[in-house]
């Protein structure tokens, strides 16, 4: 199994989302290109770390 971050947004959700499991982390409006370059490394080292639930159901 290959899991993706991926970016996800319409009228209800923005943020980042595994692209296997319902992981997400909700973005929030920021101000400078330094507090979302922030955010991203803050969703990226989160994703790394999580592990979905379809991979531990799998042999």
């Amino acid at each position: 199994m290959n899991k993706r971050l991926i970016w996800v947004e319409d009228e209800h959700f923005s943020g980042w989302c595994c692209s296997v499991c319902p992981w997400g982390i909700t973005a929030p409006r920021l101000e400078s290109t330094v507090a979302a370059l922030a955010f991203n490394r803050v969703a990226q080292e989160d994703f790394d770390k999580h592990a979905c639930v379809s991979a531990l159901t799998q042999p």
